[in-house]
């Protein structure tokens, strides 16, 4: 008895050993940090975290938060770094088994100047968006100009001056005219010595030709020797297109790139130069350069080390997974590019969006091999155009991927306020409540429509609808929505008027001088656009929305679901005379005999008693009904 009770002693004894001697050898420590706004405390997302001197690097999300793990103790420096921030550094101790606190603030630049988005999107509806220029010094005045790269793109004004702590927009403007496939471009944004590229993405809808971005190399390692290394970006499109592409402003300071952009022709390639200062390097280094063109991104991977040392490194297949408004699964590669018989343990730190989701978030990679990732998004929770980052950590750096997704809007009518509505399918004209009756003269129906089903309303020049009613609802804030179709002859393009109510209450009309015009109240003040819709005129269905708001002193017109002109109303006080109105005609003027009669298609007349929201206009669009 007294020997198994001294049996089992001994054995406790040499557990306890082992499990205290196991937890003094514990060699690797963490940082977990988050980055704050100096003067708000306020998270800041998109800061570039490195790390010495290992070379690692993170990104922090949008909690402001980052993380390095599995750091052999020793002294570290942390540097944290964002455009329009003054950078900050900060000497850490790592300590083994211990997590390290790296959290930092960081102080808005009182120097130089910021802008208050990192590109501009205009995807396949925009025309026009607008961005901000920011003078960061409180006191001093800064000077400014706008380098633009492409005769399609216009900035405007493109340049000026800012007092101290001042902000001024710019518009950029592009011509869709000029444009036949889907490209990217960028402005330069300068004020004395310092430079900022602002990416433009263009998209266009079903072309058949476009340029397409593709990079020879998906990374380029330098080892312990090279100091010039060579990638080819190249234009896999048809030879008639043409590549506008740009690099991303290199993070690093020990690595350079010339040329930085170019334009390259279907089929052709151009040779960029990647040089390195070793001077700058100690240990492994690495970071990534994304390359822009025609509306996508390629990531290109560069690796140095300095002599002596040998790891493994992490490098992803993808730099940006775009599910588009269909797609809702995908994949990626995490590699390990290192030396020989290393082996890389990474980890995908946590994501910040609840519709994404990765399998697996963790695993080990053999030098050489790689390891599948899956991606798949919950479309039931995107309502929006969404986007992340996700940060994948590896045993000596780190590797991020930009995850987007389109809301596929697919049309909803909008009933809420609806006065009056004509979707002119059947011979009678009878509005949705049979509130309102149309007197057919000379129209016919056409199988032709905006959506394909159902019949549109043929006006031959010599024709129109008579109402013996008002169909446009009196008021401080009202919407007429209609759908229209010129033909190639037509004089006056949609007559001179489109819409009219009894003289001089309210008419809608397209103008010779290719601009919309109408009247609310009063003839000799009528509200017309100041730009021209000639590229609407080309015999293709478009959607004319206008909204009326603020007491009836603004327009907003929109065209095929997106804004187009924000113009002053002098209806004073809204559409006063709508109690007054006892005839309304769609396809002409006041009478039989007005010279201005409608030549072409009109289709889906929509009136609202309340303005309607940009994303109604836009969900109308989409409905095509």
């Amino acid at each position: 008895m007294k020997t198994a009770k001294l049996i089992l002693c001994v054995i406790i004894a040499c557990a306890l050993c082992m499990f205290w001697s196991c937890k003094k050898e514990e060699p690797y420590g963490q940082i977990q940090g988050i980055v704050t706004n100096a003067s708000t405390n306020e998270p800041i997302q998109g800061v570039n975290i490195s790390l010495s001197p290992t070379g690692l690097s993170a990104v922090t999300g949008s909690d402001g938060r980052y993380e390095f793990n599995d750091l052999e103790a020793g002294q570290y420096t942390v540097q944290a770094m964002k455009s329009g921030f003054e950078s900050n550094t900060k000497r850490i101790t790592i300590v083994g088994g211990k997590i390290a606190s790296g959290d930092m603030m960081l102080t808005r630049m009182t120097n130089g100047f910021r802008l208050n988005v990192e590109y501009l999107d205009f995807g396949t509806n925009f025309s026009q968006l607008q961005f901000k220029i920011i003078n960061n010094n409180e006191t001093q005045p800064m000077n400014w100009e706008i380098v633009e790269s492409m005769n399609w793109l216009t900035a405007n004004p493109s340049t000026g001056n800012l007092e101290g702590s001042q902000e001024t927009t710019v518009t950029v403007e592009i011509d869709r005219s000029q444009i036949d496939q889907s490209t990217s471009a960028f402005l330069t944004v300068r004020s004395g010595n310092q430079t900022v590229v602002l990416p433009i993405n263009v998209t266009v809808p079903g072309s058949t030709s476009s340029p397409q971005l593709q990079l020879s190399e998906t990374s380029l390692d330098f080892g312990i020797s090279a100091n010039s290394l060579t990638f080819y970006v190249m234009n896999g499109g048809p030879s008639n297109t043409s590549l506008n592409w740009f690099c991303s402003n290199v993070a690093v300071d020990w690595l350079v790139l010339n040329p930085t952009s170019g334009t390259t022709s279907g089929g052709g390639s151009t040779e960029v130069i990647a040089s390195i200062d070793r001077t700058k390097i100690n240990g492994m280094v690495t970071t990534s350069v994304t390359v822009s063109g025609a509306g996508n991104t390629s990531t290109i991977t560069f690796t140095a080390s300095s002599e002596g040392s040998g790891s493994a490194i992490l490098q992803l297949s993808d730099g940006a997974l775009d599910f588009g408004d269909e797609e809702t699964s995908k994949t990626f590669q995490v590699k390990n590019v290192g030396s020989n018989g290393t082996t890389l343990d990474w980890t995908i730190a946590a994501l910040s969006v609840d519709w994404l989701t990765l399998t697996p978030m963790s695993g080990s990679t053999n030098a050489g091999g790689s390891t599948q990732v899956t991606a798949v998004i919950d479309r039931n929770k995107i309502t929006s155009h969404v986007s992340t980052t996700v940060t994948v950590n590896g045993t000596n750096n780190s590797a991020n991927l930009s995850v987007s997704a389109d809301y596929k809007n697919t049309g909803v009518v909008v009933d809420d306020g609806l006065f009056c509505y004509f979707d002119f399918d059947d011979e009678e004209v009878v509005d949705w409540q049979g509130n309102y009756i149309g007197i057919n003269s000379g129209t016919t129906t056409s199988t032709d429509t905006p959506s394909g089903e159902g019949k549109s309303r043929q006006f031959n020049g010599n024709s129109l609808l008579f109402i013996e009613d008002n169909i446009v609802p009196s008021g401080s804030s009202y919407t007429i929505n209609l759908w229209f179709k010129t033909e190639t002859n037509a004089q006056y393009l949609l007559g001179t008027d489109v819409l009219y109510l009894d003289w001089p209450c309210y008419s809608l009309n397209l103008t010779e001088s290719s601009c919309i015009n109408y009247i609310a109240d009063s003839p000799i003040y009528p509200t017309t656009t100041n730009n021209p819709i000639s590229n609407y005129l080309d015999n293709q269905w478009h959607m004319l929305t206008i909204s009326v708001v603020n007491n009836g002193n603004l327009a907003m017109i929109y065209l095929d679901g997106v804004l187009f002109e924000s113009t002053q109303s002098y209806g004073n006080n809204g559409w006063s005379w709508g109690s007054n109105v006892t005839m309304t005609f769609i396809g002409s003027a006041v009478n039989n005999n007005h010279a201005g009669k409608f030549n072409g298609k009109l289709d889906n007349f929509r009136s609202y008693n309340r303005s309607l929201s940009a994303l109604e206009v836009q969900s109308l669009y989409q409905a095509k009904q």
